[in-house]
């Protein structure tokens, strides 16, 4: 088990205690024995230390947090992450080609890719190296896959995607289905547009369990390196997001959104159409985005308003049943003066 001063030397940070103490494994921070290390979070240092039982903590490299092992780090939340990994290194699912594994003749795979059971790689796809598949996915014909991809149960890729190195795709994704494009006959009969544009998930980019994104009718929808999607997340057809987003649970973009940058979106957001969303905005839980965010700011609401702004409107909202008995007694009295 590695000791304190081989903890700080992987991660960087500066150690004030027992160099060779030794750490068994990482935990909650309330929940650590003596002989485990947890993180205190940055703006977070007004814990109690008594109470705690950790052998050792992770603080920000200015915290004057009192405790008898501490490792300084500029960010410890991300530095617990990197001893998560450490400390629980992930098992491949797969070694090899599972028999029942159906490559087809034209397609290409790389040195270490690794296919589950009844996973399915079409015509003319190609898989790079060191990415792992497991069972029951299925990858549609002319499908690019770069390396060291990681591809959960029961994924679907339609024909036309690409997705870039060390992508991560979470159960029940599916990537490339038609976008919902419907034209109308001069009897309003629905007519279905031919969806035939492209996917394209840039490097680094990780998509939650049950989350669908939508090929375009012609052009494409892409998610740029790092963009982060949650479970149940919708991303309609035509769609461009922003390097190093990150979109929480059930949230829905319509068509031909642009979403910049650094955006982040809480759980159960809703985006209109054709609307464009500027670098680092961040958008509050059941918000409804009906137009552009053309700078930078922090918004809420149906529709969507700057988030101060919001609140105030919501302090209203709770004294409208009481200013309208106001209201009512003050045209009462009105009524009563004029007929006098």
């Amino acid at each position: 088990m590695p000791d304190l001063k081989e903890i700080a030397d992987w991660i960087g940070g500066t150690l004030l205690g027992d160099a060779t103490l030794e750490i068994h494994g990482v935990q909650a921070l309330q929940r650590a024995g003596p002989d485990e290390i947890a993180y205190v979070a940055r703006g977070r240092e007004d814990v109690d230390p008594s109470g705690l039982r950790a052998g050792a903590l992770l603080v920000a490299s200015d915290s004057d947090l009192p405790y008898a092992n501490r490792i300084l780090v500029a960010d410890p939340q991300l530095a617990f992450a990197r001893l998560l990994d450490r400390f629980h290194p992930r098992h491949p699912f797969w070694t090899g080609i599972a028999a029942n594994a159906h490559v087809c003749p034209g397609a290409q795979l790389e040195e270490n890719v690794r296919l589950g059971p009844f996973s399915f790689i079409g015509e003319n796809s190609r898989i790079g190296a060191g990415t792992e598949i497991h069972s029951g996915v299925a990858v549609y014909r002319d499908v690019t896959i770069g390396r060291d991809c990681l591809i959960y149960a029961n994924v679907v890729i339609r024909e036309n995607v690409v997705i870039g190195d060390r992508v991560i795709i979470h159960p029940g994704a599916v990537i490339g289905a038609d976008g919902f494009g419907f034209g109308r006959t001069t009897e309003g009969a629905a007519v279905k547009i031919p969806q035939v544009g492209r996917v394209i998930i840039g490097d680094g980019c990780e998509i939650g369990a049950n989350t669908c994104i939508d090929r375009s009718t012609i052009e494409e929808t892409v998610l740029e390196p790092n963009v982060k999607l949650d479970n149940l997340v919708q991303v309609g057809h035509n769609v461009r997001i922003g390097r190093d987003s990150a979109i929480s649970a059930q949230t829905g973009i319509s068509g031909s959104t642009r979403v910049g940058a650094g955006v982040i979106m809480g759980g159960q957001v809703g985006v209109a159409d054709h609307v464009e969303i500027a670098d680092g905005v961040m958008i509050a839980a059941k918000s409804g985005v009906s137009g552009s965010i053309k700078s930078r700011a922090v918004v809420a609401g149906i529709p969507h308003q700057e988030i101060g702004e919001w609140r105030k409107n919501m302090v209203l909202a709770r004294h409208l049943s009481a200013w309208k008995e106001k209201l009512r007694a003050l045209e009462k009295r009105i009524r009563e003066l004029e007929e006098k």
